[in-house]
C-alpha cells in the first residue's frame, strides 16, 4: 500500500503498521474496550487479508505501546485505551480538513432554517435575527461498528438552498468546499476557537455519549477575501474520542 506525501511523492506503508494502526483506532474509539479480548490471529488473517507474520507484527507493535497483554492460550486483551492520538487530526490547512472530511463522512440528521436568536448569535458570532439554512450532523468513524468521532451544526446563508440537495448528495466533501464549488465563493480565512466544555444534551444522543462528559468545542467561521462570513460551524467532540493536534512550523 502507499499513500501520498504533501510533496505529491510516494510512500509506502507497510501492512503491519496499517494493521496496527486499524487496531489502535479501533482500541481507542471503545470498539475493543479496556479488558476484553481481540480477535484471534486467524480470525485477523481472514478478514484483512494478511499473512500471520503481518498479524504478529502488528500486535508486537501494540504491545510495545502497552495497549495489549498477549497471554499463551487465553488471547490477545486490551489493558490501555491509551492517548486516543490514532482519532486525531492533524490540523493546519483546508486540505488538511477535506481529509479529515473524506476519512469521517457526513450523516445528515436535520436540515432547518432557523433564526437566528441573541443567545446562538453570541455563540456562533452570526447576526442576531439572521434566518439561515442549519444543517445538523455527525462525522462517522471510518469503520464499521465505530462511534461516531463528531457532531456538528452548519450553518449557511438562507439564499444556498442548492446545498440542501448537494450536501446529502456529497458526504465526503467540506460545506466550504461545496459552497466555493456551487457558488464560486473563495475561502480566504478560516478563524477558530476551540475550548473544552461539557457536551450538550443534543449532541451527546446523537454521539451516544453522555450529557455532561468532557467534550471540545470546536467553532470555525469561514471568510471571503472581503472579510464577509459563507459559513459557521460549531462541532462537538466527546474527549476520549477525538484529539486535535496543530503543527506550527518556524521558517
Amino acid at each position: 500500500m502507499y499513500t501520498r506525501k504533501e510533496d505529491g511523492t510516494m510512500t509506502r506503508v507497510l501492512l503491519k503498521d496499517r494493521l496496527a494502526h486499524k487496531l489502535t483506532r479501533a482500541i481507542a474509539s471503545g470498539l475493543y474496550p479496556v479488558g476484553t479480548l481481540l480477535p484471534g490471529e486467524m480470525e485477523l488473517m481472514k478478514r484483512e487479508g494478511v499473512s500471520r507474520f503481518t498479524v504478529r507484527a502488528a500486535l508486537a507493535q501494540l504491545e510495545r505501546h502497552g495497549l495489549i497483554r498477549r497471554t499463551p492460550h487465553v488471547g490477545t486483551r486490551v489493558i490501555s485505551r491509551g492517548s486516543t492520538q490514532g482519532f486525531g487530526q492533524q490540523l493546519s490547512t483546508l486540505s488538511d480538513l477535506g481529509r479529515l472530511a473524506s476519512n469521517n463522512k457526513r450523516r445528515i440528521l436535520k436540515i432547518e432554517e432557523v433564526v437566528i436568536s441573541k443567545e446562538r448569535a453570541d455563540q456562533i458570532h452570526a447576526v442576531p435575527g439572521e434566518t439561515m439554512i442549519r444543517f445538523t450532523m455527525v462525522r462517522v468513524g471510518e469503520r464499521a461498528g465505530e462511534p461516531p468521532v463528531a457532531w456538528t451544526s452548519e450553518y449557511v446563508s438562507r439564499d444556498r438552498q442548492e446545498l440542501v440537495t448537494e450536501a446529502p448528495a456529497h458526504p465526503d466533501i467540506l460545506m466550504i468546499e461545496l459552497i466555493q464549488s456551487v457558488y464560486g465563493d473563495t475561502c480566504a480565512e478560516v478563524r477558530q476557537t476551540i475550548e473544552a466544555t461539557k457536551l450538550p444534551a443534543e449532541p451527546a444522543e446523537a454521539l451516544h455519549a453522555k450529557e455532561g462528559e468532557p467534550a471540545l468545542r470546536i467553532l470555525r467561521r469561514y471568510f471571503d477575501p472581503k472579510g464577509k462570513v459563507i459559513l459557521i460551524t460549531v462541532s462537538y467532540h466527546p474527549g476520549e474520542r477525538y484529539a486535535f493536534n496543530l503543527t506550527i512550523e518556524s521558517k
